[in-house]
């Protein structure tokens, strides 16, 4: 489909098409990053050791994520590896590392297989290495301290993360840089966590992380270290009251629909990536290879913030998507910050923490904080489908629907009838939900004048493919528009079935089978 937002990320099948109507997601399979090479850690000459470049090396990341599209500073490490080094020096990108997806414990698992030479490199979220017993990372993540992104840049240009790097010998592998990555708000299902009042007694979600999960505590709620399709399907079953995200990943991830409410000018603390590398993979690589390597994590750091501090686009085109936005009073945020006291009490107790909390101190006192994240108009208040019992009574496709099991041979009988090819038919089908192999299931969901489209790939969590605004006609026909693409359709809606009928098409270039096979090929069935 096109008319994707402009922030999208689009996918690109074998033949180099662009498949707009499919939203890039942070867990797509990145065929071309996720290659090992057999071999290729020990393989690759190592040359000439006293400085030369010596022969081509590849070293392998781990990223226990599908791709590194919400990761940008790390990709961006990776492409200028490639580029200081003119190719001698090769990153391949080994995706959904391990097959661990989505287990809480990932991150401390990756930076064991760095340890053990099983990875040449990996990054990780600096907050994790509190559970593995190296607490000099604690001041990066402790609440509300690093609350802005020229702060954050601050922090990285200066001399704490290589005094905090150097902690890392004693889980037996070499830190390379910090970077900069977006700072976390606080996000919630039904009402934005403006208090601690709102806090108290919910189910928060956050990455594993003794400091984070005691700064949760701190405002009452309890902690959870969920993340992925199985925070998904929590929030689902009303298991979890609130998360915390950037930004960038909330929008990539689709979670608007499910936790609508943000709370603008709380930032929690910064996510902060570490690169990691194996001591003796290092050791084997020719001085001019480590410095390559060295001056493309010092160049990523310096630029990270880049990547990620600009949020306004981020913010209207979650707006347009139905999320609400808040900003918690100076009396809610005095009161937050004594919450914390406890929990700075217990950072404190360590010296190199104490430390490090004052030096950030002195930078917040000497920086300022730029102007504060704008909230567009209509982006408050109640999120769209409260009383949408109300909405369903004047609107009779509101609410969402869902189509049984489809399989391949029926997504490409329905895509060669809506005028595309058979090859092209399978490669759709194999992209769908995350990808695809026996089924997909396809749902719609109508709410206040919004509608987004979901894919599930052989039972996982749905992912969110499309969104855009909708309206009913007086000739009673759906009308769905997004930019420069028009699709009108009619409906029936009888029987708790609605079924979708192409009318026309105005300014879709050759989108059409995507619009015929996805919406109005199959009957979906009411689910709420």
């Amino acid at each position: 489909m096109t008319g994707l937002s402009p922030s999208s990320t689009w996918t690109v099948n074998k033949r180099g098409r662009t498949l707009p109507w499919m939203k890039g997601r942070a867990l797509l399979p990145t065929v071309a990053l996720a290659v090992v090479m057999a071999g290729c850690t020990a393989g690759a000459g190592i040359g000439d050791k006293a400085g030369g470049a010596g022969e081509q090396v590849v070293l392998r990341l781990a990223n226990y994520s599908g791709s590194l599209d919400l990761e940008p500073a790390v990709a961006d490490f990776v492409n200028r590896v490639k580029d200081v080094s003119a190719g001698n020096v090769r990153i391949e990108v080994v995706s959904e590392w391990g097959g661990l997806g989505t287990t809480p414990g990932v991150e401390q698992q990756v930076v064991r297989d760095v340890a053990t030479g099983k990875a040449d490199l990996a990054w990780v979220g600096t907050r994790i290495f509190d559970t593995l017993g190296v607490n000099s990372f604690k001041a990066l993540t402790a609440p509300m301290l690093i609350d802005s992104y020229r702060l954050e840049r601050a922090v990285i240009g200066s001399d704490v993360p290589g005094q905090m790097l150097k902690s890392l010998g004693r889980l037996r592998v070499t830190g390379l840089a910090v970077l900069a990555d977006g700072l976390r708000k606080p996000i919630a299902v039904e009402r934005p966590l403006l208090g601690p009042a709102d806090w108290r007694g919910i189910t928060f979600a956050a990455f594993r992380s003794q400091g984070q999960a005691e700064a949760i505590e701190a405002l009452g709620a309890r902690a959870s270290d969920l993340w992925g399709g199985p925070l998904s399907q929590a929030l689902d079953a009303g298991e979890i009251g609130g998360f915390e995200k950037s930004l960038l990943i909330y929008q990539l991830t689709g979670l608007k629909t499910q936790a609508p409410y943000v709370t603008a000018n709380v930032n929690l603390w910064p996510q902060m990536v570490a690169l990691l590398a194996n001591p003796d993979r290092l050791a084997n690589l020719t001085e001019a290879q480590r410095a390559w390597l060295q001056r493309a994590a010092r160049d990523a750091a310096a630029g990270s913030t880049d990547l990620i501090e600009h949020e306004d686009h981020i913010v209207a085109d979650l707006c347009q998507g139905g999320a609400r936005l808040a900003n918690a009073s100076e009396t809610d945020l005095g009161a937050m910050r004594q919450a914390f006291t406890p929990v700075y009490s217990s950072l404190e107790q360590d010296p190199q923490t104490k430390s490090f909390i004052a030096g950030i101190e002195d930078l917040k006192r000497s920086t300022s904080p730029g102007e504060p994240l704008a909230i567009p108009a209509g982006c408050t208040g109640q999120a769209p489908g409260a009383g949408s019992q109300e909405q369903v009574a004047t609107d009779p496709i509101a609410g969402t629907w869902t189509t049984g099991k489809l399989t391949e041979s029926q997504i490409v009988r329905a895509f060669v009838a809506a005028g595309g090819s058979e090859k092209e038919g399978h490669a759709v089908f194999s992209g769908l939900g995350d990808g695809s192999k026996d089924f997909v299931v396809l749902s719609m969901s109508f709410q206040d004048g919004f509608f987004v489209a979901y894919q599930s790939g052989d039972g996982r969590p749905a992912v969110e493919s499309d969104h855009r605004r909708y309206e009913l006609a007086d000739d009673g026909s759906l009308i769905l528009r997004s930019g420069d693409c028009t699709v009108r359709y009619r409906y029936d809606s009888s029987s708790n079935t609605l079924r979708l009928y192409v009318v026309k098409l105005e300014g879709c270039g050759g989108d059409g089978p995507y619009s015929t096979t996805f919406y109005a090929s199959f009957p979906f069935i009411r689910s709420s």
